[in-house]
């Protein structure tokens, strides 16, 4: 008889972290990071776990032997500094990892976990994770790239003697979100994600749901992150009506158009550059976006996502870097003025920028590195330092600005003691975002500071109420239990019987 046991996720919007067990075969459906439970403890940026120990003094990991990179070993250390590992390592005892989608509340704890361990995935999240891993380094989500096991829709794979899995695409405001089919000797379950019906891959959650309305499936664990959220009011009913209002905005306005969206809402992308060509305007993507944009189909067999924008559609800004006083170049141009701040293009950029620069690296003859496989994006793509800030500023009504970071994006654009004409229109989850770094607050008093005026247009990422009552009837399922949610009370309301989780109790099916 199988059995679940949810470490995450119950009551609260995110966090998934759920045990099946069938058998002598252990898996986890995602295994992620809980932004409320971190959020009592920690605060970006100078208050931040530094390693699994950290973590487990906030309660929020599961505490399972064979399941944690270098579990069983320990470090002892002497009066003088110098120390020495002993004991010995634990086995393996989890099967795999089951991965719906790239957010941090899903992914954010695979770093911890042991690379024997497979992790089940579509190709786009796999290639999504390293992109997001060249971008920002973070040691408790980074999984190793050879420990995922891409799987295609409609594909079916075993795991271990006891269980079988059939991955679907979704609709979710991240590429390759998945949803799952899964199979044990006795009952079938299956387990949505976080997922939609009203953006660009309508289709493809539609096809799931037909799917599984044939299986007679006995326990449907899916989200319901929609049904507490008072947040999302402003939020438009679909992607579509988020083009038609951004449309709108910018044909009426004469000055800048700046867009804030989430960094993982490649979708986003796809709306905002048809815009920009609805409106005659010149898309600009701040680096870490046009990076995802760029890479995510480079060097693969077939497009991972597909009418994504190329480097044709859009420039690129890069955020403003400082010239280093070590360099040769400040050295030969400054004179003892230590704390002169230089911007710098090319010289000492890094990870995704060093990428994105690789024409302009191997054309400097600094740099014997091997950049065969980048892109190579002309000069004239790029927009930066105070020369890129002032073209854009000069031709305000030529532009829209993509941002993944709205306060840091206006600290560099807002000129000291005056204001920028435009408007700022603001596309995330309103205020909650789920890799928000900075509070709703603060990106105010800089839009209030630049003197933009703020809109809104965004759309769920998640489904509706009334799509999850539909679906949920559609499926027929036996049992539902509620998951990414903080009003599961509201599914007695749709329609089926409910099994509300209790965190980490052992529920046998």
């Amino acid at each position: 008889m199988p059995k679940l046991t949810f470490y995450g996720g119950v009551d609260e919007i995110g966090g998934n972290k759920i045990l099946l067990e069938e058998g002598n075969t252990k898996v986890f459906l995602d295994f992620g990071m809980s932004f409320s439970e971190e959020g009592k403890f920690f605060e970006f940026p100078l208050l931040r776990p530094t390693n699994i120990d950290d973590l487990r003094k906030i309660n929020v990991l599961p505490e399972l032997e064979g399941l944690y990179k270098n579990a069983g070993l320990k470090v002892r250390y002497l009066p003088n500094g110098d120390f020495f590992v002993e004991e010995t390592p634990e086995e393996r005892k989890i099967d795999a990892i089951i991965l719906s989608h790239g957010h941090l509340d899903h992914t954010g704890y695979l770093g911890l976990v042991r690379p024997d361990i497979p992790i089940y995935s579509s190709a786009a999240t796999k290639k999504f994770l390293k992109l997001r891993s060249d971008i920002n380094k973070n040691w408790a989500a980074e999984a190793s790239q050879e420990s995922f096991n891409t799987v295609e829709v409609d594909e079916e794979r075993q795991i271990g003697k006891d269980l079988t899995i059939r991955r679907f695409d979704v609709d979710h405001s991240i590429v390759g979100a998945s949803a799952y089919l899964i199979c044990t000797k006795n009952k079938k379950i299956a387990y949505t994600g976080d997922f939609r019906f009203h953006g660009y891959r309508q289709k493809e959650t539609e096809y799931f749901q037909n799917e599984i309305a044939k299986e007679n499936i006995d326990v449907l664990i899916t989200e319901g992150t929609r049904l507490s959220r008072k947040d999302e009011e402003k939020a438009f009913d679909t992607e579509e009506e988020v083009f038609e209002a951004c449309c709108e905005f910018t044909k009426k306005e004469k000055g800048l158009v700046i867009y804030d969206a989430s960094p993982a809402d490649i979708d986003r992308v796809k709306t905002l550059s048809r815009v920009a060509k609805e409106t005659g305007r010149e898309l600009v993507l701040d680096d870490k976006k046009a990076y995802f944009v760029l890479y995510l189909n480079h060097n693969e067999q077939k497009n991972l996502v597909e009418d994504l924008p190329n480097i044709d559609d859009f420039k690129i800004y890069l955020s403003r870097e400082k010239l280093k006083k070590t360099s040769k170049k400040f050295t030969e141009k400054i004179f003892n003025e230590d704390n002169l701040f230089v911007e710098n293009f090319i010289e000492g950029r890094s990870g995704h920028q060093k990428i994105l620069l690789a024409k302009q690296i191997m054309e400097s003859k600094k740099s014997s590195e091997d950049f065969f496989k980048a892109i190579k994006i002309p000069d004239k793509k790029f927009l930066w330092g105070p020369l890129g800030r002032q073209e854009i500023l000069s031709n305000p009504g030529k532009y829209i600005l993509y941002t993944s970071n709205g306060p840091l994006t206006l600290l560099q654009f807002v000129p000291a003691g005056k204001k920028i004409e435009g408007s700022y229109i603001y596309g995330k989850a309103e205020p909650f975002n789920e890799e928000m770094e900075f509070s709703h607050d603060i990106l105010e008093n800089w839009i209030k500071l630049a003197g933009l005026n703020m809109k809104y247009a965004h759309t769920s990422g998640h489904a509706s109420a009334d799509d999850l009552k539909k679906f949920i009837q559609a499926v027929k399922p036996k049992l539902v239990m509620p998951v990414h949610t903080e009003n599961a009370a509201m599914f007695e309301k749709f329609g089926a019987k409910i099994l509300r989780p209790e965190l980490k109790k052992i529920m046998e099916l």
